[in-house]
This record gives C-alpha cells, sequence and structure tokens, in this order.
C-alpha cells in the first residue's frame, strides 16, 4: 500500500473508562505502524444501559456508525463485546452487516464469520476462583453470570462450573442468575441471597454488576471480605475505590486493543490468525477478605522469587504487569528499564548508597513521563513495595537495610504526592473545559452580527485545551433522526468552521461542500502527519445538525463530550434565534429577492469565478426556480451530478495552476455538452451539477457517452501531461410538487459513487 493505513475504531463511549483505555492502547498501536486512527463513538445497539435509561435520544450517538466507508476506512475494528452486548444475536448481525466492506475484527466478543480478538477469560477467573477456594477455603460461591447472548458470559459461566468440578464442589443452578453487564443487579444479588442463606462468596461476571452487589450488601447489614466474598471481572476504574475494594480480574482493554491494531495489516492481508486471546490476571485486594498487598504473589508474578534474577525476564514482567506489553514510547519504557536495572545492581552492590541516588534521579524522570496515563498508581504501588521487600530480605545487615527503607519510604512519599497534583489538575483542567465553552457560548451570543451564524466562534479557545485541530461540519437542509435502525446520513455535508494551526476561520460557501465520508481526509486538513480523529454528532432531540470532529491524543478525550454538548445545545439557540429573525424579515427578504433577480448584481453573486458557472448558491437557487414552476410539472428532467478525477493528484505533481486549468476545461466540457437553457453549476471544490429539463423522456446513457466524446475532444487538443476525466451519476426524474432538489442531489450522488467504485484502480490516476 503506497499511502497511510486508514484505522477505523468503532466503541461504545468515550467517556467509559474501559472503552477510552481501548482507544488508547489502538492509539499507541497506531503509531507505531505510522497509520491514521479514526474513533467513531457511539452508545449501545439494543437494550440500553442504564446511565442512559432516562435519556430518550441517546440514540443519536449511534449516528456515527454509518459513517465509515470503504472510501474512507481501510479495516474497522468494532468493540463488539461492550456495543452488543445486551443486543440479540439478530440486531449483532443487522450491526455488522450495515459496515462496509472492509476487513471486520470484533473485540471482546466473537462472532460467526468474522475475526475476533478477546479476552483469555480462563487464566484470570479460574486464578480468582481458586484464590476464593484455595486460599479462603470457599465451598458455597454464587454465580452473577451476564447475558446468555454474549459470549464471555457465556464462557465466563463455564468456567465458573469447570472450576468447581475440579475442586469437587457439586454445581447448582439455583447458585446462579444473569444480568445485563449493567450496574442494576441489585434485584439480582437480592434473589440470589434468597434462595440460598450461606454464600461463602459472590463472583461477579463483571465489575459494574459487582457495584449493585454492594449496595445490596450494604441494605442486609453485609460487609464484603468480612461476612461474605466478593470477586469481579475486568478491574474497572472504579473497582478501586470502592469500600472494601474490589478482588478481580484484570482485562486490560488497552492491551487487547493494541495487539487487534498491531496485525491491521496482516488482516488486510489475509494472513493474521482468525481468533486471537489476551491474558487475563487475578487482582487481589480487601473484598475477598486478603490484605491489599501479597508480596509473594507479586514476586512470583515478577520472577524475583529466586535468588539468581533474570535481569531481562524481571524487566519484561514488569512492563507486562504495568502496561501489558502494548508501550512502544521509548521516552516511558527507557526510563523505567534504567531505574529497575539500577535496582538489580543495588541489590548486589557494596556502595548501596551511590546506586540510590542514582535510582532516585532516574524514578524522577520516570515520574515525569505518560507514566500514569498508560498505567496505574495501583500498580506502581505494589511495584515499589515488592521491590522494597525483595530488597530487603536480601540485605545482610542492618545499615543497608534502614537505608533501603528509607529510600522506598520517600519513593511511596514522592509517588502518593505525584497522584495528588494530577488530580487536582484533572479538577482544575474539567473547570477550565467547561468554563472556556460556557465563556465561548456566551460569547457568539454577543456578536453583531444578524446576518450570519459565527460558527468559527463555536470553536474559540478549544486548541487552548489540548485540540489540535477541530472541525465543524452541518447537514444541509433539517435532518432528522427518529432512531431507525436503518437510518443513513445525507452523502454531503458543509464545513463550516476549522480551528487549526492556521487559526480559526468560517469557509466561504463555494468551498464548503463536502462529502460527508470526506470528514477525516480533505483538501483543508492540512499536513501530511499520522493523526488520531474522533467524530462527535450534534444533535438536540431528533435533529441532528452535523458532526464534530476533533485532532488529539487519546488522553485528552475527557472534554470531547462536554465539547459536543455545549455545541449542540449553542447552535439549537441560534438556528431558533435565526428563524426569528427571518420571520420578521420575511418581507424584506422577499422584496431584495425580487430587486436581486432582476439585476446584475445578483447575477455576479450567483456565478464561480474561476470557471463562470453557477456557484453552488446560484445553482441551488435557480434549480428550486425552475422544478418549483408549475408549467414543468410533469416534464422528465435529469440531474447530472460530476467531479474532476485525481485533481489533488493534479495539484500535487503539476501545481494549482494546472489543477484551475482542469477545472475550467471541465466546465467547458459540460457547457458544450448541456445546452444553454439547462442549469450548470461548480458547487465547491472539484464538483459540479447540471440540471436538465428534457420536457419528454431522455437516454442518460447517450448523455454520459456525449460527455465522454466531448471529454476526449478537449484531451486531445489540451495534450498535458494527466488526462482531464470525470466522473458522472445522472439521476432521471419527473417534476412535480414538493420535489426537494437535495433529494434529487443525493440520488445523483449516489450514482456517481456507484460509478467510481465500478471504474476504479487505484487511488491515483497514474497507478
Amino acid at each position: 500500500m503506497d499511502r497511510r493505513l486508514n484505522i477505523g475504531l468503532i466503541i461504545d463511549d468515550i467517556d467509559n473508562y474501559f472503552s477510552n483505555q481501548a482507544v488508547i492502547g489502538a492509539e499507541q498501536a497506531a503509531k507505531a505502524l505510522d497509520a491514521n486512527l479514526f474513533v467513531f463513538p457511539g452508545h449501545y445497539i439494543g437494550k440500553t444501559d442504564s446511565r442512559y435509561a432516562d435519556k430518550k435520544y441517546e440514540y443519536q450517538y449511534n449516528s456515527i456508525f454509518h459513517l465509515p466507508t470503504e472510501r474512507n476506512i481501510d479495516i474497522i475494528y468494532i468493540l463488539q463485546g461492550l456495543i452488543c452486548s445486551r443486543a440479540d444475536l439478530d440486531t449483532q448481525t443487522r450491526f455488522l452487516k450495515m459496515m462496509p466492506n472492509v476487513p471486520i475484527i470484533c473485540l471482546f466478543s466473537d462472532f460467526e464469520g468474522y475475526n475476533s480478538v478477546t479476552f483469555d477469560n480462563r487464566s484470570g477467573l479460574t486464578g480468582l476462583l481458586k484464590h476464593f477456594i484455595e486460599k479462603h477455603n470457599a465451598k458455597d460461591i454464587g454465580f452473577v453470570s451476564g447475558p446468555v447472548t454474549n459470549r464471555d458470559a457465556r464462557e465466563r459461566l463455564e468456567i465458573y462450573k469447570e472450576v468447581l468440578k475440579d475442586h469437587n464442589i457439586p454445581y447448582d443452578a439455583m447458585k446462579v442468575v444473569y444480568g445485563d453487564f449493567s450496574m442494576s443487579s441489585e434485584k439480582l444479588v437480592d434473589e440470589l441471597l434468597d434462595m440460598n442463606d450461606h454464600l461463602d462468596a459472590i463472583v461477579f461476571a463483571n465489575d459494574s454488576m459487582a457495584v449493585g452487589g454492594y449496595n445490596t450488601l450494604k441494605k442486609r447489614g453485609l460487609v464484603p471480605g468480612k461476612d461474605i466474598m466478593i470477586g469481579g471481572f475486568d478491574d474497572d476504574a472504579f473497582a478501586i475505590s470502592l469500600e472494601p475494594p474490589l478482588t478481580t480480574v484484570e482485562a486490560s482493554s488497552a492491551s487487547l486493543a493494541y495487539k487487534a491494531v498491531l496485525n491491521a495489516e496482516n488482516y488486510i492481508n489475509g494472513t493474521a490468525l482468525k481468533d486471537m486471546t489476551v491474558e487475563t490476571h487475578l487482582v487481589q485486594r480487601n473484598s475477598c477478605g486478603c490484605e491489599d498487598f501479597d508480596a509473594d504473589y507479586m514476586c512470583e508474578r515478577l520472577k524475583l522469587n529466586g535468588s539468581e534474577i533474570d535481569v531481562e525476564t524481571f524487566v519484561s514482567e514488569v512492563r507486562n504487569y504495568m502496561f501489558n506489553d502494548f508501550v512502544d514510547d521509548s521516552s516511558i519504557a527507557d526510563p523505567l528499564s534504567d531505574f529497575l536495572n539500577s535496582y538489580i545492581e543495588l541489590i548486589k552492590a557494596e556502595d548501596k548508597k551511590t546506586v540510590l541516588d542514582t535510582m532516585n534521579e532516574q524514578f524522577s524522570v520516570l515520574l515525569r513521563t505518560d507514566l500514569f496515563v498508560l498505567s496505574s498508581r495501583e500498580k506502581c504501588f505494589n511495584i515499589i513495595q515488592t521491590l522494597q521487600n525483595k530488597a530487603v530480605s536480601s540485605m545482610e545487615n542492618d545499615k543497608d537495610r534502614i537505608i533501603v527503607n528509607e529510600f522506598f519510604s520517600k519513593t511511596f512519599r514522592r509517588l502518593a504526592f505525584s497522584g495528588i497534583l494530577p488530580a487536582n489538575s484533572a479538577r482544575r483542567r474539567n473547570e477550565r473545559i467547561q468554563g472556556v465553552i460556557n465563556r465561548q457560548a456566551g460569547d457568539v451570543f454577543l456578536i453583531e452580527n444578524e446576518s450570519e451564524i459565527p460558527y468559527e466562534h463555536l470553536l474559540g479557545s478549544l486548541n487552548g485545551i489540548g485540540f489540535k485541530r477541530s472541525l465543524l461540519y452541518l447537514f444541509q437542509g433539517n435532518v432528522k433522526n427518529r432512531g431507525d435502525f436503518s437510518w443513513m446520513p445525507p452523502a454531503s455535508i458543509l464545513l463550516k468552521a476549522i480551528n487549526d494551526e492556521k487559526g480559526i476561520r468560517t469557509l466561504p460557501d463555494e468551498q464548503q461542500l463536502l462529502r460527508t465520508e470526506s470528514v477525516f481526509e480533505n483538501e483543508f486538513i492540512l499536513g501530511d502527519e499520522r493523526r488520531t480523529m474522533i467524530v462527535s454528532p450534534l444533535f438536540v432531540g431528533i435533529d441532528l445538525y452535523g458532526l464534530l470532529v476533533h485532532e488529539l491524543d487519546m488522553g485528552r478525550s475527557y472534554s470531547v463530550s462536554s465539547a459536543a454538548t455545549q455545541i449542540s445545545v449553542t447552535l439549537r439557540s441560534l438556528f431558533m434565534i435565526e428563524e426569528q429573525n427571518n420571520i420578521k424579515k420575511s418581507l424584506q427578504i422577499s422584496l431584495e429577492r425580487f430587486i436581486r433577480d432582476n439585476t446584475k448584481l445578483e447575477e455576479v453573486a450567483q456565478k464561480d469565478d474561476l470557471t463562470g458557472l453557477f456557484n453552488r448558491r446560484g445553482f441551488i437557487s435557480n434549480a428550486e426556480r425552475a422544478i418549483a414552476e408549475p408549467m414543468n410539472f410533469g416534464k422528465v428532467a435529469i440531474i447530472c451530478y460530476a467531479d474532476l478525477d485525481n485533481l489533488k493528484t493534479i495539484n500535487d505533481q503539476f501545481g494549482h495552476n494546472e489543477g484551475d486549468y482542469a477545472l475550467k476545461t471541465i466546465s467547458q466540457v459540460l457547457l458544450e455538452s448541456f445546452r444553454d437553457s439547462d442549469i450548470i453549476g461548480r458547487i465547491g471544490g472539484d464538483e459540479f451539477l447540471c440540471l436538465a429539463i428534457t420536457g419528454a423522456d431522455c437516454d442518460v446513457e447517450s448523455m454520459k457517452a456525449r460527455i465522454e466524446k466531448v471529454t476526449k475532444r478537449y484531451n486531445t487538443f489540451a495534450d498535458k501531461p494527466y488526462p482531464i476525466e470525470m466522473s458522472t451519476g445522472i439521476h432521471k426524474f419527473k417534476i412535480s410538487n414538493g420535489i426537494d432538489i437535495y433529494d434529487v442531489i443525493n440520488s445523483a450522488d449516489r450514482l456517481l459513487y456507484q460509478e467510481k467504485i465500478s471504474k476504479k484502480t487505484g487511488r491515483s490516476f497514474n497507478k
């Protein structure tokens, strides 16, 4: 492939910690591949999550699931196990079949006929159950399963049955209840406890359901870890903050997504394994009755339990524990390796203080990296405590033990204080985000410009809170989405405003029209560097206004939802004000329109400067007038949507003057191919529209043949080192009352898309 790979990642909710970590892992892999990553965060398919049960229009987020196409994405990764965790198989099948014809990889769940990358449920859940049975002597264990339609839920239940059998504990169906992976599990746990008087433990198929379990136990006066053991699965962000902290199974979504995306080219070439798995691990905390920290378990996991330590294996195991092998960033990996190598030297060295001084400096460097974006403070505490225990136990005299203990005490203190600053920074950062967004929304209403909406001001200050580039796209006309599964976005969209390294600006009308599928890659997105971009829908109620696209590091994705929500509300208010102003000025506008129709000024305002054809405004205005004319009702008309092939290549290889020459040539071809009475316009960039009212039936193929014949003649005459060619979509229709010009344009655009796909042999004309 002679261009950068475009990877699509479809997720459920960017504010969900588990999904956010998956995006971070995917971005790390995309950086390693030098590939673009385009993120599509919706919510859920099928039964809604309890978090959104009271929000009627949350389905609008799923509108962006329709944006990936063969033209903008080379491979798609879908968080199938999350997005469809509450959907039946038919709904899941429909969801996958609506995706474009590119390699599709299901994450966190397998699906027949598709490649998948899933967790090895067995390793972690077996470890948790054996821990309950062998260390805590649990015999009477209840299980809260996920939905039977979910692959992970079924597999985890089978593992539960197998571990019981291996330990000669009879399986009892009365000790199993079935939830939906949401936090609303109180009634299920009540049911389970009512059916079983003396359970030793309850294992939940995910952490979210364990939250509901905690609530139920509290109402019954039962304390997890003391009166009953509790275990979960996923090690979600909130698991450690529960009281007591939840013993669970670490399933790193970041590691899974990293492994999956790193194999993108193998999936495209058909050489990847059909199904891959990622290992899971037991995380011991207090809800099972354990202390916070098990030094023996950590030493065993980090390969520190022997007298001779293999340094390379030790460093590898620490990295695997902290990052699950998905970090290749040398800015973090190298300082960590330096610190760990010095630690091995500390155990052997006679002069402990010199080595500890070096380790102190190395730890300072490590704290200045993105360590806590890609790992957790809990893991860092566990590593430091394990190193301390091992080091102290290896010291031969009290003096060395005291020096080492003092060093690690200071290290723990620094680690603790390093968490306070980011926590305060995160709070201030979120307050700043809200302040910036609210302030810029207020400023919009203070701008004294009643004729135009100040779109560029909606994006003001976003670059100051971490957005490298922001683009505001709006659909044409009144687009509504009532939650129909078959809803599709309009084929075209308007790029209203941009905030990037060139500043904030609103585009001129003639440059705004783009295909909806080009929201990530078009002539206004400057630079050839790799990028990660995320798209959010802009909506209020059933009204879908457009899309907000950002380029940013996924560690800063916390502000995306807030920005999209506030801009949506502001747009709603602006549109309402605009509608009121339009009503007030309707008489004045009608008069001005009449005057403009009879002056040269209006003619100039509707012309494209480069080609002399109508511009977008002029074409739409004249076309609407023609099809609304009663004398034309019943007549046959055609609308031709055309675009110049390979304009970007011509501009890049031969210069923009040649690009302008090609555009003017296409305009002459269309003028000669159509009649003087037909309406012809350049509606933006390399795209043209023609409307011809024939009065009688017409032959579309003959029309296309005529355009091709004229085009060939102009190519012969031009004698350029590149061909001047266009693709066309011609839609025939009968004029009647109520015809919408945008509907017929979209029909022609779909035909144009089909032609481009059928004739496409590469991404540039010289392939």
